[in-house]
């Protein structure tokens, strides 16, 4: 489940910026149109002959293209220069406008391949709709709400295509200096880029300034059990000079920001079992115990966390799904 999309997709091209981060390293601040996520950062990476870009923002209205635009130019590039493009994941706020990169530059496109998660929704709308809508009433969501749980249009409008890599990313690859490391959790198709001689990470949306957290549900077996192996492997790799996510400022501790996502999910895990313990229930009530009543985007949002959170409990054997004779679900301590 993703939810409904923003109420326009139009963004104010003036407020991209570009921030020189370190010598050859680029962060392109992009105007996104969501309420509580107002930007994505991008990144170009001087590689070789042409330079790489790590990202490139939204579509779903022609403004994205105008910020990317002049977000490229106040690092002295223009579109038709990229070299390469790298996707940390297949999110609309990540590779919305590939197909338009790769059409006006000629580059190559490289990502992880586990991309049904996102273009799932945007080849078969219609059967994604029905299986969001399917699953959401099994949990309890009003037949009055289904449509937002539903919803498909962040996939079918918030990108121009489903494109599949030119090149498949996998663990280990090396894009010029940078090595890639697998970090599923947030989505399946999650990568982050390491360069271990200047000691600098792009964590894509792994870890943010502060615990946001987003998991696609579905296309694994346990997303939140995926994060925590994930974080583990960023903390693998030592002490870093630079660490630059997908949203926000550059980290400053990165120990302080691994070890925040970490307590959260265990908070989130804890509420989870607090809100089971007043009484057995699917993840729609269950996620309204937890959060209280919110707007219908962030609710899908929250459930999908929910929903999550409940299978990690699952397969950890301390909470057990029923069914009823309706085929809705209810979830109790094991």
């Amino acid at each position: 489940m993703v939810g409904p999309p923003p109420d326009t997709w139009a963004v104010a091209p003036d407020r991209a910026r570009a921030f020189c981060m370190s010598p050859g390293v680029w962060q392109l601040r992009l105007p996104l149109p969501w309420p509580a996520v107002p930007h994505v950062n991008a990144y170009v990476l001087e590689s070789g002959d042409a330079p790489v870009l790590v990202d490139c923002g939204s579509a779903g209205h022609p403004s994205h293209r105008a910020a990317l635009a002049a977000a490229l130019g106040g690092a002295g590039l223009s579109v038709g220069d990229v070299g390469m493009l790298v996707g940390t994941h297949a999110h609309s706020d990540h590779v919305g406008l590939a197909e338009w990169v790769i059409a006006e530059s000629g580059c190559e496109f490289r990502m992880h391949p586990d991309t049904a998660h996102f273009y799932d929704a945007f080849r078969e709308p219609e059967r994604t709709r029905q299986a969001r809508e399917r699953r959401a009433r099994q949990e309890g969501v009003p037949e009055d709400e289904l449509g937002a749980y539903g919803d498909v249009r962040e996939e079918t409008e918030g990108i121009l295509a489903a494109i599949e890599p030119d090149v498949p990313l996998r663990d280990g690859d090396r894009i010029g200096a940078w090595h890639v490391v697998e970090t599923p959790g947030h989505a399946p198709s999650h990568v982050s880029l390491f360069d271990p001689e200047r000691r600098i990470v792009l964590l894509g949306d792994l870890l943010a300034p502060v615990f946001a957290p987003w998991f696609d549900y579905g296309y694994s077996a346990d997303p939140i059990a995926e994060f925590l192996g994930s974080l583990d492997r960023i903390e693998a790799l030592g002490p870093m000079e630079l660490s630059l996510p997908g949203h926000g400022r550059a980290l400053e501790d990165l120990g302080a920001a691994l070890a925040l996502h970490r307590e959260g999910v265990a908070q989130r895990l804890e509420a989870t079992l607090a809100a089971i313990s007043s009484g057995p229930a699917g993840a729609h009530v269950l996620t309204g115990r937890i959060f209280g009543h919110l707007p219908p985007v962030e609710a899908v949002w929250r459930l999908t966390e929910v929903a999550c959170c409940l299978r990690h409990l699952r397969r950890a054997g301390v909470v057990v799904r029923h069914e009823d004779g309706d085929g809705r679900f209810w979830y109790g301590r094991a």
